[in-house]
């Protein structure tokens, strides 16, 4: 307990605690997750329902049952809100009804993080208790019929009870897009393997990509590996490590680009936004960079939380000056890297409950712990923004902290109302729980700072901004990269990362607003360069003493023929 809340702890503090002895923390997680996994799918607190309200399984929309005119899409993408002001308090009362859930098996259990900024996180990747194959209980009674007993990790994967699927029955299209449908006994994937299986062709290709890594202890390494690499921005050899409850060396250290772009300082930036609209999703704070005449880039918390899907999920990381990487893992397709599937692998609730302490982390450093606000009217707060209304919403309704969270309920005087971010902003007061204090807390006893060194003015302060890259023209997630080519010299800029769905254009909620911007500051860039250069797109020329230059890496096999990628120079 803390503060007499009932406390979520970190992954890695029920670890600690179980190699002490006090076995029962990890033991009761465990057996409500099995719990919960082995409820009928349709029951209300199974984990296939609670999964299935981020994306898969779709319902049809159009015709089949009585749906209000607001509603009468072609089909949606699931409940779940990104890219608008409700991104933070929706997932944060996902895992909350997650946590109920977990309790009906086992009353007062609490979900935990992953601390995805912890010395550990940095140099050992995903804690053990979530990639481990088995578990072992204890002999202690309170295990019931678990006890003594060795099990498949509940929190490693999910096996899908009944299929689900993400083709769309119209009839005037026909069947189409099979490809990422799941067939009953499906088990959830995470890199380096992949997860498509919704054709004959499809399964052949995977499973041709999946024997290459039948070791599931190598598996794991490569899985970490990677994830390493998206937490700190360096492969991990490059990193020295230091006595426990220090940063690695490369993180202490002036940051260079990669590292600039790392989970890491981008969670620990994102703690400095200037406001609630814009700390909570890329919408708003792509607006607010778009008007600001600030050098310095807001960070919202949907940032490094598209990161860590993707890293989880099956993109590798760029590397600078790592010629034989392409970027993405040739046929990985894990289910965390996709919006439609993550929230069926168990470990998206471990990164959302982590997300959501770094939300709590943000309330107390700006002193919002009982109060937010959201700026009316601003880019993210339209129900047409980013992926488009969820169901209940009509296009281009105003969003705000009134605005209902479907599907979650809480009874009041006997009936059941919705959720709103209202319900939810003091999560001890209102949720009645609290978190450990974990890694960049500023109740902590050292809270890093996201201090940059004083501007060299050799080097440019302006800003890359790329525009007119539509999701749409993508099979689901992809990663931007950018560079600066200046005679035979070239600048690695940095990398964004877009969560997106596997298919948007026949998406409802998605069909609109699918312009991704990117943001990335010329710092290591001479200045004389920059501005000698071209400020636009428009203006750009063979001829230039500087080129800008975007790889885009993505699912597809190319990139598709009606992609024009703009940029300007801000600053």
């Amino acid at each position: 307990m803390h503060n007499d809340y009932p406390t979520r702890y970190s992954v890695r503090e029920l670890e600690r605690l179980h190699a002490r002895g006090n076995k029962k923390p990890l033991e009761d997680l465990m057996r409500a997750w099995k719990g919960i996994k082995e409820l009928p799918p349709d029951d209300l607190d199974s984990f296939f329902r609670i999964g299935g309200y981020h994306g898969e399984p779709f319902i049809y929309r159009p015709w089949v049952d009585n749906l209000s005119e607001i509603d009468t899409y072609v089909y949606w993408g699931g409940y779940c809100n990104h890219g608008n002001v409700l991104f933070p308090t929706w997932h944060r009362v996902y895992v909350y009804r997650l946590e109920q859930a977990l309790q009906r098996i086992v009353p007062g259990v609490m979900m935990a993080y992953w601390d995805e900024t912890s010395v550990e996180s940095l140099a050992e990747g995903i804690p053990h208790s979530l990639t481990a194959e088995k578990f072992t209980f204890s002999d202690d009674d309170y295990n019931g019929e678990l006890k003594g007993k060795t099990i498949d990790n509940p929190l490693r994967s999910f096996v899908l009870p009944v299929a689900v699927s993400d083709e769309m029955n119209v009839p005037s299209q026909g069947d189409i897009n099979h490809q990422y449908a799941k067939p009953k006994g499906y088990e959830t994937v995470r890199y380096p393997l992949s997860g498509l299986v919704g054709t004959p062709e499809a399964r052949q290709a995977t499973k041709a990509h999946n024997d290459q890594y039948p070791d599931p202890i190598g598996r794991t390494q490569k899985l970490n590996e990677n994830v390493i690499q998206w937490l700190i921005g360096k492969p991990p050899t490059e990193v020295t490590q230091m006595p426990p409850g220090q940063l690695p060396k490369k993180l202490d250290d002036e940051p260079q680009p990669a590292e600039e772009f790392s989970i890491f300082l981008r969670y620990l930036r994102c703690l400095d936004a200037p406001n609630y609209t814009v700390f909570s999703n890329t919408t708003s704070a792509a607006a607010w960079n778009h008007g600001s005449e600030q050098a310095d880039i807001a960070i919202p918390l949907e940032d490094p939380h598209n990161d860590v899907h993707l890293a989880v999920g099956g993109f590798d990381l760029i590397i600078e000056g790592k010629e034989d990487q392409d970027g993405l893992l040739a046929g990985a397709n894990g289910d965390m890297g996709e919006n439609n599937t993550a929230a069926l692998d168990p470990i998206f609730f471990f990164h959302h409950c982590n997300v959501d302490r770094m939300f709590w982390v943000w309330q107390k450093k700006q002193q919002q712990q009982q109060k937010l606000e959201v700026i009316a009217q601003y880019s993210g707060t339209s129900s047409t923004d980013s992926q488009g209304p969820t169901p209940g919403f009509a296009p281009n309704s105003s969003l705000d902290l009134n605005s209902p969270l479907h599907p979650f309920t809480k009874t009041i005087d006997g009936m059941e109302v919705p959720y709103t971010s209202e319900d939810c902003i003091d999560i001890e007061n209102q949720l009645n729980f609290t978190y450990s204090i974990g890694s960049l807390d500023p109740d902590g006893e050292e809270m890093f700072q996201a201090e940059k060194a004083s501007h060299d003015d050799r080097f440019s302060s302006k800003t890359l901004v790329v525009t007119k890259i539509d999701r749409a023209l993508f099979q689901g997630s992809f990663v931007l990269r950018a560079y600066a080519e200046v005679g035979d010299e070239t600048y690695y800029l940095g990398h964004h990362s877009v969560l997106s769905r596997r298919n948007v254009v026949k998406c409802a909620n998605c069909l609109t607003h699918l312009e991704v911007n990117a943001f990335f500051p010329l710092s290591n860039v001479p200045a004389e360069i920059v501005d000698s250069g071209p400020m636009n797109s428009a203006e750009a020329t063979d001829s230039d003493p500087i080129h800008y230059k975007v790889q885009i890496h993505h699912r597809g096999e190319k990139l598709h023929p009606n992609l024009d990628i703009a940029f300007h120079i801000k600053g």
